[in-house]
């Protein structure tokens, strides 16, 4: 018997003998696999009700929502994949915190528009935390005192944080909505700010009142002022303040990143998850939430320049796509535990369910009542909002994701009372239903009665105009497959009738009854080619203004994808434009934007004469450099920017008096601008060199990089050579960030070896220009030459500015520049007046030794010619033609590459198939008109006769075809409109004769 039970001892060892280490518990493997196979069923379900949403226009969130509740509640009939819906219904709430909401929260946060969410941040912040709070205490009311919840269910803190669970908003159904009916950005940032703020802010308030209620049943520890204040600070404040420093150190790292998007996109994910973990768990313990979203609101200020235009559509595409996968996710799991939770609950009464219909209204109640404490402060700060907007943010309040997770969370604490979790959750998964499927799928309706979304006569007008040029360029791709063999014997009016041209004409038609409603006017608009028809001139003027800061916002963004400016400096000109495009009743106010982020030259002046100083020396000269270089890239690439705006508004198809009215706003701002960067020159010469030196550098970095990806594309270069080529030109980018330049003034000898001009020149040629050359200095307002005087010297400016006066306009040069080039190509007289505006050092040039040099070298006389025409397009405006109308940079570069400097004798003939410029001499076309000097010559398709020795520029290339490529891409030829309308117009007879026809 003994050895029996020594035997069964020894078995009972061995069965609870530890297993092998490599063994698994195959029943677990199959539960993973069914999730996964669950998972991806769940995003299958999601594209098909995509596609339902794209054609029934029903939203999404609702949709998944619903078909998450009917897999809770058929389980059970199932089969394999109720089995899994079971499983994951049982899902931890803090899975879903740690792996879906950090996405959701960075990925709205990182996408929002920084401009108009900085705008709205006291009103967000103002809804999102002490809103959020009293939204809290409010419903936590509503649970005690109207739904008559007594202690034995809920004491008074726990009704609070039940409160806290049910104030977090996720409007994201009603977001889309608005997005597709057209409402203001402010507005939908307002609602969607708040509901990234208060995820955050409800889970601080949870933890508070939470703490509060176990201390009050004796579960947890006494809970002191101090305690309550500092846990406040450390969650509410902490958390955002780490989000913003871990998004610096990303930023920095991104910005060593060249040409790898995968590597950029993995670091947005990785410190995403990091925030999160770091804050909630490692050092702080503070609100993971709160950290994310400060991390991605970094990321739209200030993160998204700092990623490489060439990879920044890889890392929105796969962002885009998590977002998607777990909003749907999120939310079908939410279901899934609301139909769970029908079948299941054991702890809910029959009265709870009315209760919670009751709560209901009362819960959109409190949302009003909070709303309406703060109203007076909602009117003060950011944009304004409407009555209508004002119902529609407390009907939109939706609850969602984060609220479930918490009651989730409440239903998960063992510490509190069956009766109060069970509560929570039944709350939190009916309210996330109910006001999703009601408030969801209603708010549509909604919008639409209040007559939310204004649609102005101008929207209508522009709408009408895009479906006019829509069908004319239907009907151009129609008649080029026309002429296709491979279509011969296509039904083209069944064509016509597939493409839906007759519902387009429908819509024109219907859009031109309600402009002449809105209009007040009898006139048929159909036959009008004026856009603008109809409406006020201060309506007009802005659309100017409006129209001028697009133009400028593309520009800059142009400069900055080819490496003509920084990150730091197109973020803060793109956000004038956001600031102007928000006022355009107003004048033009950019400069005076631009200029109020610049400080004063005190600081500067201080490091200017610390920066050879041991220790601190390297310091200053960075900082110089850094902030210097940061005020020079926005001076400039705005002065670039908005010349090449004015010269674009001419062809502006509106109102040509309300054009020049608000081009002179513009040239004003130019004014302001150039002179700031005159004194900028005057002030550190040594600076702006090495600024202009890195800028330089930085441009023809890109422009390799751009080169070498497009001969890539063409097939050029093989993969290896283009990796190799790639990795060193993004190493030498790198390595110019911390380049350290010499802050010298170069002597003359060294500026005439550099100086463009002089480019090409042999040594003996350029060695008699610097001998000859001799040092001048000019006091404030000093005259150099005047008009008319013999000129015996032209001059180099080395330090300070002059300004060129002449009849009808002035140009300003400063460092670096030659003054003037006119003076080379005339007869020996000045043609125009030079006056120093600041204390000057010029270097005085023999004129006559210029003058030999390009007799013998000419190419050295074709880039003084073209130089030349920026003075003489100003000083002979009205013989300029289309050259009047270019930006100046645009206009050097067609004149380098498409045109050649020609001499011809009298009686010669010349040809000038895509124009010219005559800057000497006399010349007449066929019909006997006679062009003079310094007149732009049309294309002619006969030759030219010369009746005096002339010198001109012939050109490859069409001007008017060059300028009429930049109007098409920035949609401003001014003769599309009307070309559109009567195109239109055929095309509507036509359609009405084969529609009476057919009948």
């Amino acid at each position: 018997m003994a050895e029996h039970e020594h035997e069964f001892e020894g078995h009972e060892e061995e069965l609870e003998a530890p297993k092998d280490s490599l063994w698994r518990d195959e029943h677990e493997m199959e539960k993973s696999a069914n999730i996964v196979y669950f998972l991806t069923l769940g995003i299958v379900s999601g594209l098909i009700l995509r596609e339902i949403n794209k054609k029934t226009k029903f939203p999404y969130s609702p949709m998944i929502l619903s078909l998450g509740i009917l897999l809770g509640l058929l389980q059970k009939s199932l089969g394999y994949v109720g089995e899994s819906a079971s499983i994951l219904s049982k899902m931890h709430p803090h899975l879903i915190v740690f792996v879906f909401v950090p996405v959701l929260l960075f990925e709205s946060a990182f996408n929002c528009d920084w401009y108009t969410f900085k705008y709205q941040m006291v009103n967000i912040l103002l809804l999102a935390g002490p809103g959020c709070g009293w939204g809290a205490i409010l419903l936590g009311a509503v649970f005690k005192m109207v739904l008559q919840y007594d202690d034995n269910d809920m004491t008074w803190y726990q009704a609070f944080t039940l409160g806290s669970v049910l104030s977090a908003t996720d409007p994201v159904a009603v977001v889309a909505l608005l997005k597709e009916l057209g409402a203001s950005l402010a507005f939908n940032h307002l609602i969607e700010g708040e509901a990234l703020l208060n995820d955050g802010v409800a889970m601080v308030f949870f933890i508070f009142f939470n703490k509060f209620s176990k201390a009050a049943s004796g579960k947890g520890e006494a809970v002191t002022a101090s305690q309550v204040v500092l846990n406040f600070v450390r969650n509410s404040l902490v958390g955002p303040a780490l989000g913003l420093v871990l998004g610096i150190l990303a930023a920095l790292w991104t910005k060593r990143i060249l040409g790898d998007d995968i590597e950029v996109t993995w670091l947005t994910f990785v410190f995403t998850y990091l925030t999160f973990y770091w804050a909630e768990f490692c050092f702080f313990k503070t609100s993971g939430l709160l950290a994310v979203v400060g991390l991605g609101l970094f990321w739209s200020a200030f993160g998204k320049t700092r990623i490489r235009s060439s990879v920044e559509h890889s890392v929105h595409t796969v962002w885009g796509f998590v977002q998607y996968s777990c909003d749907t996710l999120i939310f079908l799991l939410v279901g899934i535990i609301v139909g769970t939770q029908v079948i299941e609950e054991t702890f809910i009464h029959k009265s709870d369910y009315i209760r919670m219909i009751v709560f209901y209204f009362f819960m959109i109640l409190a949302r009003f009542i909070m709303i309406l404490t703060f109203w007076p402060f909602l009117r003060c700060f950011g944009y304004p909002i409407s009555k209508s907007e004002f119902i529609v943010l407390v009907y939109g309040g939706l609850r969602g994701a984060l609220g479930l997770t918490l009651s989730l969370m409440v239903g998960c604490d063992e510490e509190l009372p069956a009766r109060f979790r069970h509560l929570s959750v039944f709350y939190g998964a009916g309210m996330a239903a109910i006001t999703n499927l009601i408030n969801g799928t209603t708010c549509k309706a909604l919008v639409q009665y209040l007559e939310m979304i204004e649609n102005p006569v101008i929207k209508k007008k522009v709408y009408k105009k895009y479906l006019e040029e829509l069908i004319v360029n239907s009907q151009d791709k129609m008649r080029e497959l026309e002429s296709d063999q491979f279509y011969s014997m296509a039904d083209w009016n069944q064509v016509n009738q597939l493409i839906g041209q007759p519902k387009f004409i429908e819509k024109i038609e219907k859009l031109e009854t309600e402009i002449k409603y809105m209009i007040g006017s009898n006139k048929v608009l159909s036959n009008s080619s004026n856009l603008y028809e109809g409406l006020s001139d201060q309506e007009i003027f802005g659309e100017v203004r409006y129209r001028i800061y697009r133009i400028m916002k593309g520009l800059y963004y142009d400069k900055f994808e080819y490496g003509l400016c920084e990150e730091e400096a197109v973020r803060l000109l793109v956000e004038s434009s956001d600031i102007g495009l928000d006022h355009t009743k107003g004048l033009l106010n950019i400069w005076d934007q631009l200029y109020k982020n610049f400080l004063n030259f005190s600081s500067v002046n201080f490091f200017f004469k610390v920066k050879e100083m041991p220790l601190i020396g390297p310091f200053a000269r960075d900082y110089m450099i850094k902030h210097l270089g940061f005020v020079y890239d926005v001076t400039t690439t705005f002065l670039s920017c908005a010349s090449e705006a004015f010269h674009l508004t001419g062809s502006f198809p509106m109102n040509k008096d309300a054009v020049r009215v608000v081009m002179d706003e513009l040239n004003k701002e130019i004014e302001k601008a150039e002179g700031y960067l005159s004194i900028l020159n005057d002030t550190f010469p040594e600076i702006v060199r090495a600024i202009q030196t890195k800028r330089a550098s930085h441009s023809i970095l890109t422009h390799q990089r751009h080169y070498l990806d497009d001969t890539q594309q063409n097939g050029l270069v093989d993969d290896k050579e283009y990796q190799l080529l790639k990795k060193e030109i993004n190493t030498r980018l790198v390595d110019l960030e911390n380049h350290q330049f010499d802050m010298i003034l170069p002597s003359f000898h060294v500026l005439a070896m550099e100086f463009p001009i002089f480019s090409g020149l042999v040594s003996t040629d350029l060695d008699n220009i610097i001998k000859s050359a001799y040092e001048k200095k000019f006091g404030p307002d000093e005259i150099i030459y005047e008009q008319g005087m013999t000129c015996q010297n032209i001059y180099i400016v080395s330090k300070g500015n002059v300004v060129d006066e002449f009849p009808g306009g002035s140009i300003r040069k400063g460092l670096g520049t030659l003054i003037t080039y006119t003076n080379l190509i005339g007869d020996g007289t000045c043609m125009s007046t030079a006056k120093t505006t600041a204390d000057s050092l010029l270097y005085s040039l023999n004129l006559k030794i210029l003058k030999d040099l390009m007799n013998k070298n000419p190419d050295f006389e074709f880039k003084i010619y073209i130089n030349s025409i920026e003075y003489l397009r100003k000083m002979f405006e009205n013989q300029a033609g289309p050259l009047a109308n270019l930006e100046i940079k645009r206009l050097m570069d067609f004149f380098r590459t498409k045109s050649k400097l020609k001499k011809f004798t009298e009686n010669q003939k010349c040809d000038f198939i895509f124009g010219g410029y005559l800057f000497r001499g006399e010349l007449k076309d066929i019909n006997n008109k006679v062009y003079s000097q310094y007149t732009y010559i049309p294309p002619q398709d006969t030759e030219c006769l010369v009746t005096k020795d002339c010198q001109c520029l012939i050109f490859e290339d069409s001007v008017d075809s060059f300028n009429n490529q930049m109007l098409k891409q920035l949609d401003l030829d001014p003769l599309k409109d009307q070309q559109i309308q009567e195109r239109y117009s055929q095309i509507k007879r036509t359609s009405q004769i084969e529609k009476s026809k057919h009948y």
